[in-house]
C-alpha cells in the first residue's frame, strides 16, 4: 500500500552533526576542538596531574583529526551525501498498476512530490476498485513517513502508506450521532 526506501544502510551511533550538516556543523565543532585544546597546552605548566593532562590532549587530538578526515570526506564529495544521491524507492504493495514496482532512484529534492504521486495513485486505483465492486468510500488516507539520513543528517521522505476503508452501498452506517443531533454537538470538521 505503499513506497519506501530500500539500500539507506543502518544509523550511525551517536554524532554531533545534525540539520542536513555540509560542513558547517563539523567546522565550529573543530574550532571549539582547537580552541579547547589550546587550553589544554596552555595549562600544562600549571597543573600538578601532568598524565591526566595530557591523555585528555591525546583524546582531544584523535576527535579533531576524526573531524577533519570527515570534513576531508565532505568536501571531497562537494557536500553531495551518497547516501542520499543513491536511495532507491519501491512499491511493497500487490497493487500491479502503479509505479515503482522495481527499485527506482529519486533525487532528494523531488522525493516528496514521487512519493506523493505515487500514493495518488492507490487513492484512485482504490476508488476505481470500490466503484466497480459496487462499494462505498468511508475514508482515504495517505501519510507521508520521513527519516533522517545516517550520513549527513537530512531529513527525507521515506516513504507512504495509503489506507482506505470501503463498505458495501446496502450495509448500515454506524457513525457517531444520529441525524437529529444538530450541527456542532459532535465534532464537526472540514480537511
Amino acid at each position: 500500500m505503499g513506497i519506501s526506501p530500500i539500500g539507506t544502510g543502518t544509523a550511525a551511533p551517536g554524532g554531533f552533526v545534525s540539520g542536513g550538516d555540509t560542513g558547517t556543523n563539523i567546522q565550529r565543532k573543530l574550532t571549539e576542538l582547537k580552541k579547547q585544546r589550546e587550553e589544554f597546552v596552555g595549562a600544562q605548566n600549571k597543573v600538578t596531574d601532568k598524565n591526566a593532562l595530557s591523555n585528555k590532549i591525546a583524546a582531544l587530538d584523535r576527535r579533531i583529526s576524526n573531524l577533519e578526515n570527515r570534513l576531508e570526506k565532505l568536501n571531497e564529495q562537494n557536500g553531495e551525501c551518497q547516501t542520499c544521491k543513491n536511495r532507491k524507492y519501491q512499491d511493497g504493495s500487490d497493487d500491479p498498476g502503479v509505479s515503482f514496482k522495481t527499485a527506482s532512484k529519486v533525487a532528494p529534492e523531488a522525493a516528496a512530490s514521487a512519493v506523493r504521486g505515487h500514493e495518488m495513485e492507490h487513492v484512485y486505483r482504490n476508488r476505481a476498485e470500490a466503484a466497480r465492486e459496487g462499494r462505498e468510500v468511508v475514508s482515504q488516507s495517505v501519510r507521508l513517513k520521513t527519516g533522517i539520513c545516517p550520513e549527513c543528517g537530512k531529513a527525507y521522505i521515506s516513504g507512504g502508506e495509503t489506507r482506505t476503508v470501503t463498505k458495501a452501498k446496502n450495509e448500515p452506517d454506524f457513525s457517531a450521532g444520529t441525524e437529529t443531533d444538530p450541527k456542532g454537538s459532535l465534532f464537526d470538521t472540514v480537511a
